[in-house]
């Protein structure tokens, strides 16, 4: 039995339940925010709740009043649904309206929700299964605001069910001939030792787990670049990876299902950064 937080209290997730005039229903009036914990401490805490916060000055929700108290109410939640790795989801919505407006009463206080699923790290573990993944390219026909966490995700789901039903699990989004991120993770390319990613902007979420994974690459004097990536550079990559907080980093096996990194990756740049992070997050 699992429990969630929603505004005040604990519920079983089962009971747990909202208006439909609630605005994240009736709009997707909200944002989001997931953290990643591993026995029971949560990883770059700090640095999700700000992004939290800057998605929410962005759409001009206020805080919820329990703002204050978000680490303690997570770390109750995550000794009620007890397994040892959890990825914890917070939502914050604009709240609930006595009637659908597209205009929000001024007096509606934010919604609060808060819940934990048990978070696989087979991907960090010395024997772990094979890190790679086929995906697809698609353009990138999403909101301009992609660097803001919101709950409104049509765009993301669309494409991902559309590659699902042709066995691939990922997607690498382009805009204007360049490259800008996947649908759930930020994107790495590697040109011959040098390690590159898309700079942030509005296309582009300023991924905790991106930014976690440049500064530890940078420590271990790997040579990471941010700049653009236009389409065509795409043949010319050596590896590309997917990071992101749940699955922390997976590597490109095809793309369209032509081959990018052959089975053998544990002579890869790639292989060399998921060791590090699993020294940093698990030892």
């Amino acid at each position: 039995m699992s429990w969630a937080y929603l505004n005040n209290s604990f519920h079983r997730k089962e009971e747990v339940s909202i208006s439909p005039y609630d605005r994240g229903f009736l709009f997707g009036d909200g944002v989001y925010e997931v953290i990643p914990s591993y026995s029971g401490e949560m990883l770059l805490y700090d640095e999700h709740i700000s992004r939290l916060a800057r998605s929410l000055e962005a759409v001009s929700i206020d805080k919820p009043r329990q703002w204050n108290n978000l680490e303690p109410i997570i770390e109750d939640l995550l000794q009620r649904n007890k397994f040892q790795n959890q990825a914890v989801y917070i939502q914050v919505t604009r709240g609930q309206d006595k009637i659908r407006s597209h205009v929000p009463d001024k007096l509606t206080a934010p919604t609060l929700f808060i819940e934990s699923s048990e978070l696989s790290t087979d991907l960090l573990q010395p024997d772990f299964k094979e890190p790679l993944i086929d995906v697809g390219m698609k353009e990138d026909l999403r909101w301009s605001r992609c660097d803001i966490k919101a709950i409104t995700l049509l765009g993301n789901v669309l494409t991902l069910n559309e590659l699902n039903d042709v066995g691939l699990e990922e997607v690498i989004f382009y805009k204007d001939g360049y490259i800008t991120e996947g649908a759930k993770s930020n994107i790495f390319f590697v040109f011959g030792e040098e390690i590159v990613t898309p700079p942030t902007s509005k296309n582009i979420l300023s991924g905790t787990t991106r930014n976690y994974l440049i500064d530890l690459l940078r420590k271990n004097n790997f040579n990471v670049m941010e700049r653009e990536i236009s389409v065509k550079e795409i043949e010319e990559a050596d590896e590309i990876w997917f990071s992101s907080s749940v699955q922390v980093l997976r590597m490109v096996h095809k793309i369209n299902n032509k081959l990018i990194l052959e089975k053998d990756f544990k002579n890869t740049i790639g292989y060399k950064a998921i060791e590090l992070l699993r020294q940093d997050i698990l030892v």
